[in-house]
């Protein structure tokens, strides 16, 4: 434990490390062979499995900001933070409160995880990705680089969204209040595949084993192992010409 780290929690597994300036709170547990780099904040009801790193300047246990010009409501305190074995946080990466990540999942650096996501075992939240609240993202899933994952979105086991994808959750584009019922981002299924660049329209479904191609705008329901691609997407055409 580095001399100026500021470490209030008596629960700290063997062998972890904790470097120059970290900040430690009271309610957090450290499994044994955690790695804190300098500057990382840990806030709040948090536990991090063993052998789970993280990055210089990450925030875990982040509260949500409550603020007049914000229109969906925000609760502070309402859920732990749990890490799983093996994970890694990347450099000023923030996990809000009430979110959980499997065991073995990486986050990248600048990453920005809401409260009241679920995201599973041994996936990948890349770098500058953003994970807006009450998203549940599913086993071996991997979210690349500066892609957007809206609220409510569920995304199934090993999905694989590209650079660049965006989800998105409000038909109203901002005109009508929040409304839990009404805004809500795409479904996709297991196994499917959104090719870079890609925008999902609000409450659609992506099927299990569908594939959206690069660049692809998606106004609707795309059925289980189809492949779509354009604007608006259509079903792309199979290799001998036929649909």
């Amino acid at each position: 434990m580095h001399p100026s780290a500021v470490v209030e929690t008596v629960h700290i597994g063997d062998d972890t490390e904790i470097g120059a300036y970290c900040v430690v709170g009271p309610s957090v547990v450290l499994g044994d062979g955690v790695i804190l780099h300098p500057h990382v904040v840990v806030l709040g009801a948090v536990e991090i499995g063993a052998g789970s790193e993280l990055f210089p300047g990450a925030v875990v246990g982040k509260p949500p900001a409550q603020h007049v010009v914000l229109s969906r409501p925000t609760v502070r305190g309402a859920g732990p933070v749990r890490l799983g074995a093996g994970c890694s946080v990347g450099a000023h990466a923030v996990i809000y409160e009430d979110t959980v990540i499997g065991a073995e999942s990486l986050v990248g650096d600048h990453a920005s995880i809401r409260e009241r996501v679920r995201i599973g075992e041994r996936c990948v939240i890349g770098r500058f990705v953003s994970v807006h609240p009450d998203c549940a993202i599913g086993d071996g899933t991997r979210v690349l680089d500066h892609s957007h994952v809206a609220s409510n979105s569920v995304l199934g086991m090993d999905c694989f969204l590209g650079v660049h994808v965006i989800t998105t959750s409000d038909n109203a584009l901002g005109h009508l209040p929040y409304n839990a019922a009404r805004v809500r981002g795409p479904n996709i299924g297991d196994g499917a595949s959104i090719g870079s660049g890609a925008v999902l329209l609000p409450g659609i479904t992506i099927g299990a084993g569908a594939t959206v191609g690069a660049g692809a705008v998606v106004t609707g329901d795309v059925d289980a192992g189809t492949a779509v691609a354009g604007n608006p997407a259509r079903v792309h055409p199979a290799p001998n010409g036929s649909d």
